[in-house]
């Protein structure tokens, strides 16, 4: 796990806070930072592409002051791994807590987090209205197209997702 301890990110995904706790008492560095990913906790929190982080431990994170606009050496924030995560709940608490200043960020590939949303089908309609609620441009080109421009080009767009973009 990339020198990340197993333990408090094990409780972190599992929303069991009186662990994370624990372990912090018993001296692991909630603020590490990987050697070689530049993750932290924050970034971990979103690693899983399957199962949710609760709320509760993202909004302990960033309580405890992890950076929400931590870029990692992938170029990604944690924005943008909750977004890939699809993590409505996560995204909100990362907007609501600093990480709109990054919305616009494109990764290391050229990629926003209003693209990242597009990264598998079916397309997320909360995540990209929330995205789109934040502030997020569709009109924004990444990799020589925008959002607005992709949804005509992909096969299977929900007509809501494309009804949604147009209002913005």
């Amino acid at each position: 796990m990339n020198n990340v301890d197993n333990q408090p990110y094990s409780a972190i995904v599992r929303g069991d806070i009186e662990t994370v706790k624990r372990s912090i008492a018993n001296g692991k560095d909630i603020h590490r930072i990987t050697a070689n990913d530049k993750w932290t906790y924050l970034h971990y929190a979103f690693k899983s592409v399957t199962r949710k982080t609760p709320p509760v431990s993202i909004q302990y994170l960033i309580d405890q002051g992890l950076d929400v606009n931590a870029i990692d050496s992938y170029g990604y924030t944690p924005l943008i791994y909750a977004v890939r995560q699809r993590n409505v709940e996560g995204i909100r608490l990362l907007l609501e807590n600093g990480a709109d200043k990054m919305i616009e960020h494109q990764d290391a590939d050229g990629i926003s987090a209003l693209r990242m949303a597009f990264d598998r089908m079916p397309i997320p309609y909360e995540v990209v209205k929330v995205l789109l609620e934040y502030g997020a441009n569709p009109d924004e080109k990444d990799d020589g197209c925008s959002v607005r421009e992709l949804i005509h080009k992909i096969a299977g767009v929900d007509p809501k997702i494309i009804e949604l973009v147009s209002h913005y």
